[in-house]
């Protein structure tokens, strides 16, 4: 669930394109199409095939994009739109115990845990806010990041932080650290909770700002950079995970996913928490596996998505009800940043909290795939 005011979103960022050329298109017909469309600065993409173009002040995106796409040398132009993370509400409970964690009930954990464990040779991409993995203090912000205290042994691959440009993707929010821990927190080791493919390794990819807020261009510079990663000569990363959605669509995006699965990489993503009978955006997408969400009744919780674009559902639980009778809502708990001590400006407590959502169920499918 998405509480929002009565000003419906932006559906973009004013100001910004992204420009996809040709790959015939030579570099002065490249920069001169940049000029002549308005552009005041240009981020190359890692790729170098697309280019985010911020524009002159005033000038209205619609009115560059179709100027953009009008070019010989422009292959497509679009909007830089906004992905939102697919999460609903917060719940902390008291106790800190497995016999909460019903929604691994549910998935048998159990049972899949006595046929396989995760291993650290499968990377999973948390394409997210970042994850809290490591003790950090930003030289820029004096922002002091701790590192979760249920990792353990976990294994954290070298990310990246596409938000603010640098290689340490610390979460300035809390989302991708609780999605990040359903799928390898670390289990069997007498505290907090447990997670669904502990022992595989995390890769943290910052797509999303503290506000949950991401957009199309970052999103598939995360892709690509998960799906290109090389370490010892194999390529570590088999899923990547996005827990968030846009009710738009990219091509940027879709391209950087059908580049991701034509390399054997298989993509997990939210199908949204507005209750509607359609699948958002890249979850909707055929390279894609879409997750909607049950509740603790193994039922359609009442804000997930459904659709014919649906693949799986996966518990995502509902904080306003107690059907396992446990005198705790079902919610799906990890651990994760305080809420409380991200709102005075601290990234150093931590909480094994709830929450619901789609963002809670597409783990749980990556996890599983794992």
């Amino acid at each position: 669930r998405t509480v929002r005011g009565p000003a419906a979103p932006p559906t973009w960022r004013e100001g910004q394109v992204i420009v996809a050329f040709r790959a015939e298109a030579q570099e002065r017909d490249r920069e001169r199409a940049l000029r002549a469309g308005g552009a005041a600065e240009v981020r190359v993409s890692r790729s170098g095939g697309r280019v985010l173009v911020t524009l002159e002040p005033g000038t209205p995106v619609s009115e560059a994009v179709s100027r953009f796409s009008g070019m010989p040398e422009v292959e497509y132009a679009e909007p830089n739109g906004v992905f939102r993370r697919s999460q609903a509400a917060t719940f902390q409970p008291d106790d800190r115990f497995y016999r909460y964690q019903w929604n691994l009930t549910q998935m048998n954990a159990e049972r899949t845990w006595g046929i396989q464990k995760g291993q650290p040779s499968v990377g999973v991409a948390v394409l997210d806010s970042g994850v809290a993995y490591e003790d950090y203090t930003d030289p820029r912000t004096r922002q002091v990041f701790k590192k979760a205290p249920d990792w353990g042994d976990t294994k954290f691959l070298p990310g990246y932080d596409f938000v603010n440009g640098d290689e340490h993707p610390n979460d300035d929010e809390y989302h991708g650290t609780h999605v990040a821990s359903t799928i390898a927190e670390a289990t069997n080791n007498a505290i907090g909770v447990a997670g669904l493919a502990f022992g595989c390794a995390i890769m943290p990819v910052k797509v999303l700002d503290q506000f949950g807020e991401g957009t199309f261009f970052d999103v598939a510079e995360g892709i690509d950079y998960a799906a290109e990663y090389t370490e010892g000569g194999t390529k570590p990363v088999k899923v990547i995970n996005m827990s968030l959605g846009s009710e738009g669509f990219s091509q940027t995006v879709k391209n950087a996913i059908d580049r991701a699965f034509s390399g054997g990489v298989l993509v997990v993503a939210s199908a949204g928490n507005s209750g509607k009978a359609i699948v958002e955006f890249p979850a909707n997408q055929p390279n894609v596996l879409a997750v909607g969400a049950t509740d603790a009744r193994k039922e359609r919780a009442f804000y997930s998505n459904t659709g014919t674009d649906l693949d799986f559902v996966a518990p995502g639980g509902n904080c306003d009800r107690d059907d396992n009778n446990d005198g705790v809502g079902d919610c799906v708990f990890q651990q994760m940043p305080d809420p409380d001590f991200l709102e005075v400006g601290r990234h150093d407590q931590f909480c094994y909290c709830g929450l619901d959502g789609t963002s809670m169920a597409a783990p749980h499918v990556a996890a599983a795939a794992a």
